[in-house]
């Protein structure tokens, strides 16, 4: 299993971190498939700690800083060989982490 890229940003809702993402990767001719990005808002512990080792998940939290949303890009969402998904003026990248698992956010 691959990395799972972790971006922080300030958002006010799901829906407009998925339209940015979609017009990120647009604008860097990506396909990205929505279905394997998880947009954590709110209390990150408990989400992250299905994702990620308790030591990553506790470093990515400690990262997040005032940044009201987490976002993970696990490997599934891009194509095979296209580029990674990179930081955008709204989402700085925290890090890239070896998923426990890949599905399952709740």
């Amino acid at each position: 299993m691959t990395e799972a890229t972790v971006f922080a940003g300030i958002f006010t809702s799901q829906p407009l971190v998925f339209a940015h993402l979609l017009d990120a990767a647009d604008q860097h001719r990506l396909v990205l498939d929505l279905d394997h990005v998880e947009v954590i808002q709110g209390d990150p512990e408990k989400r992250l700690a299905h994702v990620f080792e308790i030591n990553d998940a506790a470093w990515i939290i400690e990262q997040q800083g005032l940044d009201s949303t987490l976002v993970v890009v696990f490997p599934e969402a891009l194509i095979p060989g296209a580029q990674l998904f990179q930081a955008t003026p709204l989402l700085r990248r925290i890090g890239a982490f070896r998923p426990i698992r890949t599905r399952g956010l709740s």
